[in-house]
């Protein structure tokens, strides 16, 4: 009899839905994500794990009141009247988002409303590309790089800044940099530092998984955000001059006295 009891007991009791009031949706940079709200609820945003806030943008600034947390990660959204419409546009340091903000009385307020994100596609690392080999030895370097390792490249370029910012490879041949960035990193925007401390763009090309940028700038400025770092390219080694080769002198002939003196 318990049995029965219980059993019809979990019949008629309705599985739990999820809450409305927390939104999940997917990322798609062409499409127009609405928020609702009403009057005296107050609407949280979050974006993706290492993500932050670099600019917000709000159609009608009177009507709705946005405000960012102190680690620009979330943002907190809510309506100043019962019935509002505007829109909004999030610029972070990964994306941009669009979002239609809607205050109605009888709207379902969100209470939260997060984002699921496609998955990068993984990159493998990337070889060192081929280059003529001189006969002369060179010194081995990491995993995956060539052995030996040409006389042409050099490897001595010193780093500085955000790591993450940083590639795992960093090259030149004398004529060309080449910069390979590890798997599952976004590459950052590339610039030169000019001798009067500006910065400007540089001329680059991507040659399987490398980016080689024309000419060995005297430093690189990587730049993602807030977020910057710094490649400098180490002095090359002055090649020693081979000194001008000494012409043979021809042997010294006996003169006339001296083989009259050695005769018998």
């Amino acid at each position: 009899m318990n049995r029965i009891l219980l059993l019809a007991a979990l019949v008629a009791t309705p599985a739990l839905a999820k809450d409305p009031r927390i939104a999940t949706r997917f990322y798609d940079p062409g499409q127009i994500v609405v928020v609702r709200g009403h009057t005296g609820i107050q609407s949280t945003i979050e974006f993706g794990p290492d993500e932050h806030i670099d600019n917000v943008a709000v159609g009608d600034s009177a009507d709705w009141q946005v405000t960012p947390n102190k680690h620009a990660s979330l943002l907190f959204v809510k309506p100043m009247q019962p019935t509002a419409h505007t829109n909004m546009t999030v610029v972070t340091d990964e994306r941009t988002y669009l979002f239609d903000l809607v205050a109605s009385p009888g709207a379902t307020p969100v209470y939260v409303m997060r984002f699921t994100y496609p998955p990068e596609p993984k990159r493998p690392m990337p070889p060192v590309p081929a280059v003529a080999l001189t006969p002369e030895p060179a010194p081995q370097v990491a995993d995956k790089a060539p052995a030996p390792t040409p006389a042409d490249l050099n490897f001595g370029w010193t780093s500085a800044g955000a790591k993450q910012l940083l590639p795992a490879r960093t090259f030149d041949d004398g004529r060309a940099t080449w910069l390979a960035w590890p798997k599952d990193s976004a590459m950052p925007a590339i610039l030169v530092r000019e001798p009067n401390g500006e910065e400007g763009p540089v001329n680059y090309h991507v040659q399987g998984d490398y980016v080689v940028v024309d000419g060995v700038p005297a430093q690189l400025v990587l730049r993602q955000g807030k977020l910057i770092a710094t490649l400098t390219p180490s002095p090359r080694p002055i090649a020693p001059q081979a000194l001008p080769a000494i012409p043979p002198q021809p042997a010294a002939q006996p003169s006339v006295a001296q083989t009259a003196s050695a005769r018998p």
